[in-house]
């Protein structure tokens, strides 16, 4: 093994290491981001030069002045912002260092995801057999929620079931895409195991990017877009959240709160949300071009959510619960909606039965990268959590090299409809 293949696997095992904290938390000094650290110092020992992509680069150096806009207007706070811009700059020089110095390598970062993915997954699924036998290693799972008696929801090495969720989405997402397609980019068993532990999380984020998944790949054939096909999905979605009283908590309590601003027994998941919503418009009202600055919602979440909310707990009050609230309320409306137009611009579409395996492999990379901006979208407000930036950074390299025709001539993995590497 090269050293070039060691960086690129510590800088994909980096993904899965953000449920440990090391000291000086304000900093985000999660486990994860010293091993890519280490990562792409070991890239650029094998590579020589550092080698960056200079427009990720320009893109940090946006995101770094929009941010600050907000901290000269004292709108938030300059600590804040100096901790995130560090943190921030240190994840995504490290994964740009990785992807650009990886060369045709970095092709391998995506299936070598998969593979840990699957790897994480026999890990979270046999902590959960031996918690049924009240086994626990408090380490690992530090909060224990429960789905039915004593079966617990799963966490695997993250710190709670919705952080899991976001670590495995890409893989999720990945492997439902190349089944519909008839083509395979795992086992069946290794695909089943990833998907199971998937859905035993019971989170009703996770049981949504499958079933975005399915509608769309249903309703982009015509032939499967039948009044009965929509009435089977509705009864099943209908029967999913009737069956799980965790899901069906939660989404009855979100729309309740949404629409009524009714508090009462509402779930924290639900209210959590809900009030980082109702900051966050606001703020978007009194400040829509510029934001509070990196690092600035916690103080538009004091200065903004209504006095009905202010009783009680505040959770992600630092992080909106949401990549989408966070954007506004940091960066303000024009960088947010700037930031969904060059994801759409960046998205090579979904890959097709026929595609050469490279052009497959690298079409599905895009798909599943989208399909994780999605998740954060909705409930993921954290910038470097979970390996973030460096899947941004691939997204972008995808994109890049398609347009380009950069397409490396040797390919990752066989598939169901390839019998040879091209």
């Amino acid at each position: 093994m090269s050293i070039r293949h060691v960086g690129i696997l510590l800088a994909v095992l980096s993904v899965f290491m953000y449920g440990f904290k090391l000291p000086g938390v304000d900093l985000n000094l999660f486990l994860g981001v010293i091993v890519l650290v280490f990562a792409a110092a070991t890239m650029s020992l094998a590579s020589g030069p550092l080698l960056l992509q200079r427009e990720v680069l320009i893109g940090l150096v946006v995101i770094l002045a929009v941010g600050a806009v907000g901290i000269i207007l004292d709108r938030g706070s300059m600590s804040s912002y100096l901790t995130q811009a560090f943190a921030i700059s240190l994840v995504v020089i490290s994964s740009t260092i990785v992807v650009s110095g990886g060369g045709e390598l970095s092709a391998k970062i995506f299936p070598t995801y998969l593979e840990l993915s699957f790897v994480f997954a026999l890990i979270a699924i046999f902590e959960l057999v031996l918690g049924l036998f009240g086994i626990y290693f408090e380490f690992l799972t530090p909060v224990t929620e429960y789905a039915f008696s004593n079966f617990h929801r799963i966490s695997g090495l993250s710190e709670e079931p919705s952080h899991y969720v976001f670590v495995m989405t890409p893989s999720v997402v990945a492997i439902l895409i190349s089944t519909l397609l008839g083509r395979s980019c795992m086992s069946p068993t290794k695909s089943l195991v990833i998907v199971l532990s998937f859905i035993l999380t019971f989170s009703s984020v996770g049981l949504l990017v499958i079933a975005l998944v399915l509608l769309v790949f249903l309703f982009r054939r015509s032939s499967l877009s039948s009044m009965a096909v929509k009435m089977v999905l509705v009864v099943s979605v209908i029967g999913v959240i009737s069956v799980i009283p965790q899901i069906n908590t939660r989404v009855l309590d979100t729309y309740r709160v949404f629409v009524s601003s009714d508090l009462g027994n509402v779930n924290v998941s639900s209210l959590t949300i809900y009030k980082n919503f109702r900051a966050t418009m606001q703020s978007g009202i009194d400040q829509p071009v510029f934001g509070a600055g990196l690092g600035g919602h916690e103080h538009n979440y004091y200065k903004y959510l209504p006095d009905f909310l202010s009783q009680g707990k505040n959770f992600n009050d630092k992080d909106a619960s949401s990549l989408l609230l966070r954007l506004i309320s940091e960066f303000g409306v024009p960088f947010t909606v700037t930031f969904y137009l060059l994801t759409i611009i960046f998205w090579t579409g979904f890959p097709d039965r026929g595609d050469p395996a490279p052009i497959f492999w690298k079409k599905l990379t895009s798909s599943a990268i989208l399909g994780l901006i999605v998740a954060n979208s909705i409930r993921n407000g954290n910038y470097i959590h979970n390996g973030f930036p460096l899947f941004l950074v691939l997204y972008y390299s995808v994109y890049r090299s398609l347009k380009e025709g950069d397409i490396p001539q040797t390919a990752i993995r066989t598939t169901a409809t390839v019998a040879k590497s091209l």
